[in-house]
């Protein structure tokens, strides 16, 4: 991911963990309890693995639901 210079949104490449059929925003809702948008079907034909992260909340909110992510994609399947 790239810092943003001008938004509060950050789009993740989620291709190296995750198939192009999965679904990404019910998988983190689930296994991590965060709640995500993502992919081809809410967004452009190109967003497939990719989910949208909104960054416009406190530090300590982002960095647990980040460690919830990464807790959930290392122990999937």
């Amino acid at each position: 991911m790239e810092i943003p210079e001008a938004t509060y949104l950050a789009w993740v490449d989620m291709s190296a963990y995750f198939e192009p059929e999965d679904d990404l925003p019910a998988f983190f809702a689930y296994k991590a309890g965060v709640l995500l948008e993502g992919g081809d079907p809410l967004f452009v034909g190109n967003a497939n693995r990719f989910i949208r992260l909104n960054l416009a909340m406190p530090r300590s909110i982002i960095s647990t639901g980040l460690e919830r992510m990464r807790d959930a994609i290392y122990s999937k399947d």
